[in-house]
């Protein structure tokens, strides 16, 4: 096999040592207002609870009784106490279902668990992206159009979501049965290996693009020198004139800087072609799981 077409995420999928698996992009909370911070501090009086839950507990009788002297004591204001300790209760119980509701794992810790191919593909994928972020190339001016058609996260969201599909199909087939049905099994878990190894490949255009970011920071930084050269080049070249120096060569090695500088410019461009290349594959539906 190639060099180019040998799997990368088999070796690029650990992080720090670990098998880490990114979250796929997640709804933004909304911001939190004051009269949401109002709710949850009445919210807290159990004293306000304990009024609300026997409001609840009494039967008509007693509840009308309670508005007879409520109204007839303090004009009706003393009914707010028992029908806000209903609200209360009745918003503690729905924090309580929207709690249940919730994961208890998110799927990423789930699938990082199982160490499968899915799942070493897609913490192959969140690292490449997390290391493209951290590059300095991929936040300079070069990569600016770039930046505006490519959404990294997205990709390792889908990467993320197929692999979970995949580790979902393993759960289902549960284990290996005895007798005629072994084969079945055997079959359904290399179409699933299968289906893992071509995700394997959205992960390895993650990793070529996340190389050549580097690749391009290291010339940007190249670009950097040699500018910086190219200026005190000039400023050596004034200098030689103005004080008439000995014979020899009096431009100070500026020609040769600012071919040096048009090198890697070109050198920065065809690295920028290369990344768009890598980037094709990804724009091509991923394929379903089985």
């Amino acid at each position: 096999m190639s060099e180019g077409a040998r799997p990368l995420w088999p070796e690029r999928y650990l992080t720090g040592g670990r098998l880490v698996i990114g979250p796929g992009p997640r709804p933004v909370p909304p911001r939190e207002t004051a009269l949401d911070r109002a709710t949850a501090v009445v919210a807290r009086l159990d004293w306000l609870a304990r009024c609300g839950r026997a409001w609840r507990r009494a039967d008509r009788t007693e509840r009308t009784l309670a508005c007879v002297l409520a109204v007839g004591l303090t004009g009706g204001l003393a009914l707010l106490v028992p029908l806000a300790g209903v609200a209360v209760v009745r918003y503690r119980e729905e924090q309580v279902r929207t709690e249940l509701r919730r994961p208890v794992t998110p799927p990423e810790v789930t699938l990082a668990a199982w160490d499968t191919i899915e799942a070493r593909v897609a913490g192959a994928a969140s690292r490449a992206w997390a290391e493209t972020l951290r590059e300095p190339s991929w936040h300079s001016p070069f990569l600016a159009a770039t930046r505006a058609a490519f959404d990294g996260e997205a990709e390792v969201g889908q990467v993320v979501a197929l692999a979970d599909r995949i580790r979902q199909a393993r759960a289902g087939l549960g284990p290996r049965p005895a007798g005629p049905a072994a084969e079945f099994w055997d079959r359904q878990q290399a179409a699933l290996d299968d289906a893992a190894r071509r995700l394997g490949r959205r992960a390895d255009a993650l990793i070529r693009h996340r190389d050549q970011a580097a690749a391009l920071s290291t010339e940007l930084q190249h670009l950097a020198d040699l500018e910086r050269l190219e200026r005190s080049a000039a400023e050596v070249d004034v200098l030689t004139v103005e004080t008439a120096a000995g014979p020899g060569r009096r431009d100070a090695g500026l020609g040769d800087v600012a071919e040096d500088i048009a090198s890697v410019r070109h050198a920065m461009t065809d690295l920028v072609d290369l990344m768009t290349r890598t980037r094709a594959p990804l724009a091509l539906p991923p394929e379903p799981p089985g």
